[in-house]
């Protein structure tokens, strides 16, 4: 994989951010299990944050370990275990990850040196830090193992920013595909577009989400449509916007400071019939489409319409 951009680190003069004892918040309701199904809950108030903004910063992110960066082969990024008291899901663990980590350097070193970002997670492991990046809702690690990978549902994947003791790190410029390998399969991407089922039960202030897909994976290549007149920007200047996928209704996101974003917001101007690509896609279902099931359920389950979120990282080399 070719890096396409620099990582850019701007050091920022900030005070010592305390170290947040984590504090439990009021924890989900119990889940009414269905059968075969991946169950979990997310709060309203989260999904209604993150129906307004594709990218979401959380403060108090107390990040427990990280993982090894991991090879091209595999995903290319390092992993970094966090809860945080302004999230209250079942589970309640999240997992931030940025982006290509194995080719790029976490500047001002260079060139790219695994152990650079190793000791970057060591540095902030055991302390609280602010955390943006895009929130992929998808029920992969339920159960999960060891303090990079605590039980969760939730991820900020891609991690775009993350601000600690240490200063301002801006991982965006890392969001691409290059040469990509692994992932799923085109067809057990295809059936996982054609067979996902979601419904939605409110539970008080809580949505329990309960998921059927058979096989359930992360990264692939698709061959997408994008319908140029659904694009639209949001307040921080990321990009959602209507698709399809084997003439199956998606929707796509794109994050502020990738290239994918510069490219829709070209093809958002041009306007014109449907655009055709090819690109890499990380699968999660979207806050949008569970939160409109949520304001339908009143107690009762409810299918989703339109429950993928696709967000896009760009053409393969």
């Amino acid at each position: 994989m070719k890096p396409m951009h620099a990582l850019a680190v701007l050091p920022l003069a900030i005070g010592l951010i305390n170290e947040a004892v984590r504090t439990p918040a009021a924890p989900a309701p119990a889940i009414a299990k269905t059968a075969g199904a991946k169950q979990f809950t997310i709060p309203l108030s989260s999904l209604q944050d993150w129906s307004q903004a594709v990218v979401v910063t959380l403060d108090s992110v107390h990040i427990e370990g990280h993982s090894a960066v991991h090879p091209v082969a595999s995903d290319c990024e390092m992993h970094l275990g966090a809860h945080t008291i302004s999230f209250a899901g079942d589970p309640d663990g999240l997992v931030l990850e940025p982006m290509n980590a194995c080719v790029q350097p976490l500047l001002p070193n260079t060139p790219q040196n695994n152990k650079d970002w190793t000791d970057f997670g060591d540095k902030i492991t055991g302390t609280s830090v602010t955390a943006s990046g895009v929130p992929r809702i998808w029920p992969e690690h339920l159960i999960g193992g060891g303090a990079s990978n605590p039980n969760h549902a939730v991820e900020l994947h891609p991690l775009t920013e993350l601000v600690s003791a240490s200063g301002t790190f801006d991982f965006a410029p890392n969001i691409f595909a290059g040469g990509f390998q692994g992932g799923l399969s085109e067809s057990t991407a295809l059936k996982i577009v054609q067979q996902l089922a979601v419904t939605v039960t409110t539970n008080g202030k809580f949505a329990d989400i309960s998921f059927s897909a058979g096989t359930i994976g992360n990264f692939t290549v698709l061959d997408l449509a994008i319908d140029p007149n659904s694009i639209r920007a949001d307040a921080g200047g990321s990009f959602r916007m209507d698709g399809e996928v084997d003439s199956v209704p998606v929707r796509l996101v794109t994050a502020k400071g990738s290239l994918i974003n510069d490219e829709i917001k070209k093809l958002q101007s041009g306007g014109g019939p449907t655009a055709n690509i090819q690109a890499l896609v990380l699968f999660s279902l979207s806050p949008e489409s569970l939160l409109a099931a949520a304001n339908k359920s009143n107690g009762s389950p409810t299918p989703v319409e339109r429950p993928i979120q696709l967000i896009l990282y760009g053409p393969p080399e």
